[in-house]
C-alpha cells in the first residue's frame, strides 16, 4: 500500500513538474540583450531590437526574415535629441518599437532617428536621418496610406505629409514656435491631438492649436485664434464646432462654431458651461448637451430654438433613441422628444448619489435598463413606470458587470458575488440565480457569455458559472508583483483574452464628447462622411476599414487579421506558482482547463501572444524563446 501511494505521489510530482517547467519549443539567440519586442497585428511579423539592430521574425517559420543595421538607418548623429532640454525627456519615455494598428508598419526610435518599417518586406519606408529636423509625433492616415509628421526644425514646429508609397515628404509647413507648442502637457496632448482629412483639406488639432492645410500643397489656410481641446466638422462643409477649456486652472469649457474658410467664429457669444457632454448636427441646427442642460441652437446665429433648456444640472449623458433623447441629470433620468417635451410624468431616480458611475443605460426591447453604482432596474419606455417596484441594490464598492444574452433578450449582471438575470418579461425584481465566492472581486473586469453560462475574470482569477448557478470551475492565482499588471499588453492587443473586451457591455463611465449627424427630420446618418469625431489616429478602432495600406497585404494576411478580431477563448494570467516561479498560465474559458504553464524569469516580462497561432514569443536576455500552442 505504501509503495502504491508513493508511486502515485511520485507520478503526481512528475506531472506537475512537466507542466510547470515546460521548455521552449524553439529559440532565437542574439548577440546582445533584446531591448524591445512587438508584433505587427496585420502581418504577424515579430519585430525586436537588440544592440544596434532591428530584426523581423516570421511567426510561422520562426526564422529571421530581415535585419536592419546602422548601415540602413544611420549611426547616432552629433545633434542628439536626447540632450535637447525641451524634447530630450519626451524621447527618453518613448518605446523603441511601436506597431501601427491596421497597417503593416512598425515605428522605431533608434540612434535618435525616427524610422518607419514595412514589416512585410523589412524595407525602411521612411528615415528621418536624411532630414534636418526631429520627428516628435507621427499620425498614420490609413485611408490614404500617408503620415502626418510633427517636426522640430531648430526653434520652430512644422507639419509634414509623408507619402508611404514613395517614402518622400509631399510638403513641410512651419506652423509655430516650438516652445509655445510644447508648453502644452504631453500626457494631455496624447488624448487631444486629432486630425481628419476632408477632401482637399487636412484639419489638425495639435497641442491645443487648430490648423487647416491644403492637402495637396501643404499651404496653411489658417490657424485658430484660440486654443481648443476638440473639434467636429459639420455636414454642410462650411463649419467646425470647437470646444475649448477656459484656462489651465479653469473648470469651464466654451463651445463655438468656426467658418471653415477663415477659421473665425461665426457666433457672437460662446456657450459657457462646466462640461460639454454630447452634440448632434441636424443640418441647420445643433443639439448641444452640456453640464447645465441641453437645447437646440441655430447653426448660423447660435440662438436657442427651444423656449427653455431641458433640465440638466449635473448632466452626465444623453442617449439618442430613435428620435427621442434619454438623458441623465445628477442621479435622475428623463425621456424627451425632439421638441424638448417630456415623455414621462416624472424623473426616474437611478442612483443614490449623483457621483455614482453609470455602468449601463439603454433600451432593451420596449424597456429602458439602468445599471449604476447603487441600483438596477427596468422602466417601461412609453410610460416611464418602473418595471419592478423595487430596485436591485448594488454594492457601490464592488464591480457591476453586465453581458447581453441575445437568445433570451436579457442581461446577466454580476455584483457583490451575485449573478442576476435582467429579463424584460418578468414582473418583479429577480433574485440572484447564483452566489459565488470571488477572492479578488474588486479586480474583476470582465464578464463573457457562453452557451452554458458566464465567465468572470480579472488579472489573477477566472471563474465559470453555469446558468443553473453551479460553479463550473474556479482558478485563483497569486501575482508576482503589483507593477506587473500593466504589462499584460498582449492580452489587450489580442482582444478579450484576460481583459474581457469582447463583453457586450455599454460602458458609460469616462465617456468622451462626441458628435452625431442627422437629417432635418431627425433620422440618424451613417457612413464614412459622418464619423463621430475628428479622426484620432492613435485610438480609432476601425483602422483597417478602407485603408490603402492594406491593399498590398490584404490577400496575404486576411486570415490573420480576422483571427485577431475573433480570438476570445482564452485567459492568459501572469502568476506566481507555489514554488515561487513566475509563470504565464493559459486557461481555456470554455471548460476552465489550464492548457499551458510557461516559466518567466523576471517580474517585468516582455512577450507577445500571436492571436493567429497562439504561439508565445518571450524575451529572455540574449534570446527569444518560442512556445508553440498547447
Amino acid at each position: 500500500m505504501k509503495k502504491i501511494t508513493f508511486s502515485i505521489i511520485l507520478l503526481l510530482a512528475v506531472t506537475i513538474s512537466a507542466v510547470s517547467q515546460r521548455k521552449y519549443d524553439e529559440i532565437v539567440t542574439t548577440e546582445n540583450a533584446v531591448q524591445d519586442l512587438v508584433q505587427n497585428g496585420l502581418t504577424g511579423i515579430v519585430v525586436f531590437k537588440e544592440g544596434g539592430t532591428i530584426k523581423g521574425l516570421d511567426p510561422e517559420t520562426k526564422k529571421i526574415v530581415w535585419t536592419l543595421t546602422k548601415d540602413d538607418f544611420g549611426a547616432i548623429s552629433a545633434g542628439d535629441i536626447l540632450s535637447d532640454p525641451d524634447f530630450g525627456k519626451v524621447f527618453k519615455e518613448k518605446s523603441a518599437l511601436t506597431t501601427v494598428p491596421g497597417s503593416p508598419y512598425v515605428e522605431a526610435y533608434i540612434n535618435s532617428k525616427y524610422i518607419i518599417i514595412n514589416t512585410d518586406s523589412g524595407k525602411i519606408v521612411y528615415n528621418s536621418s536624411k532630414e534636418s529636423f526631429w520627428v516628435t509625433q507621427s499620425d498614420f492616415i490609413p485611408e490614404t496610406d500617408e503620415y502626418l509628421l510633427t517636426l522640430k526644425k531648430d526653434g520652430d514646429m512644422a507639419i509634414a505629409l509623408l507619402d508611404m508609397k514613395t517614402g518622400e515628404l509631399k510638403w513641410n509647413t512651419t506652423v509655430d514656435k516650438a516652445k509655445s507648442l510644447f508648453s502644452f502637457s504631453f500626457k494631455e496632448s496624447a488624448n487631444t491631438n486629432t486630425a481628419t482629412v476632408h477632401g482637399s483639406v487636412i484639419y489638425y488639432l495639435l497641442y491645443g492649436k487648430l490648423y487647416s492645410f491644403d492637402r495637396n500643397s501643404g499651404k496653411l489656410n489658417w490657424k485658430g485664434e484660440e486654443d481648443y481641446s476638440k473639434f467636429f466638422l459639420t455636414q454642410n462643409d462650411k463649419n467646425i464646432v470647437v470646444v475649448n477649456n477656459a484656462g489651465t486652472f479653469s473648470s469651464k469649457q466654451y463651445l463655438n462654431v468656426l467658418n471653415t474658410e477663415t477659421g473665425k467664429s461665426i457666433w457672437k457669444e460662446s456657450i459657457k458651461t462646466k462640461r460639454v457632454v454630447y452634440l448632434e448636427d441636424w443640418g441647420t441646427k445643433l443639439l448641444v448637451a452640456h453640464y447645465s442642460g441641453f437645447n437646440f441652437y441655430d447653426l448660423t446665429s447660435g440662438e436657442k430654438i427651444w423656449k427653455k433648456d431641458a433640465r440638466g444640472d449635473g448632466l452626465k449623458r444623453v442617449i439618442p433613441i430613435d428620435k427621442d433623447f434619454l438623458y441623465v441629470a445628477e442621479n435622475e433620468m428623463m425621456l424627451i422628444n425632439k421638441d424638448g417635451e417630456k415623455l414621462w410624468k416624472k424623473f426616474i431616480e437611478i442612483s443614490d448619489d449623483k457621483e455614482d458611475p453609470i455602468y449601463y443605460l439603454g433600451k432593451v426591447g420596449e424597456k429602458v435598463m439602468y445599471l449604476t453604482g447603487t441600483y438596477g432596474n427596468m422602466v417601461d419606455y412609453k410610460s416611464g413606470v418602473k418595471l419592478w417596484k423595487r430596485n436591485i441594490n448594488f454594492d457601490k464598492n464592488r464591480p457591476v458587470l453586465p453581458t447581453y444574452d441575445e437568445a433570451t433578450n436579457s442581461y446577466l449582471v454580476y455584483n457583490d458575488e451575485k449573478l442576476y438575470k435582467f429579463d424584460p418579461s418578468i414582473n418583479d425584481k429577480p433574485e440572484p440565480f447564483a452566489k459565488v465566492n470571488i477572492k479578488k472581486e474588486k479586480e474583476l473586469n470582465s464578464i463573457e457569455l457562453f452557451p452554458w453560462g458566464v465567465v468572470l475574470s480579472g488579472p489573477v482569477e477566472v471563474m465559470g458559472v453555469n446558468m443553473d448557478g453551479t460553479i463550473k470551475y474556479h482558478h485563483i492565482y497569486t501575482q508576482p508583483g503589483e507593477g506587473t499588471r500593466r504589462l499584460l499588453k498582449s492580452a489587450a492587443i489580442v482582444g478579450s483574452i484576460g481583459l474581457g473586451v469582447g463583453s457586450a457591455v455599454s460602458d458609460v463611465k469616462g465617456i468622451t464628447t462626441t458628435m452625431s449627424y442627422r437629417d432635418s427630420d431627425g433620422n440618424m446618418k451613417v457612413g464614412p462622411n459622418f464619423a463621430a469625431d475628428g479622426h484620432n489616429f492613435k485610438q480609432a478602432g476601425n483602422y483597417a476599414a478602407g485603408s490603402a495600406a492594406l491593399d498590398m497585404v490584404a490577400a496575404k494576411f486576411g486570415s490573420r487579421f480576422n483571427a485577431m478580431k475573433q480570438n476570445k477563448d482564452y485567459s492568459y494570467i501572469f502568476a506566481k506558482a507555489d514554488t515561487g516561479e513566475k509563470i504565464l498560465v493559459k486557461v481555456n474559458k470554455a471548460d476552465g482547463v489550464e492548457l499551458d504553464k510557461i516559466i518567466f524569469n523576471n517580474n517585468h516580462p516582455v512577450y507577445e501572444i500571436d492571436p493567429a497561432t497562439q504561439n508565445i514569443f518571450y524575451v529572455s536576455d540574449k534570446s527569444i524563446q518560442i512556445f508553440n500552442k498547447k
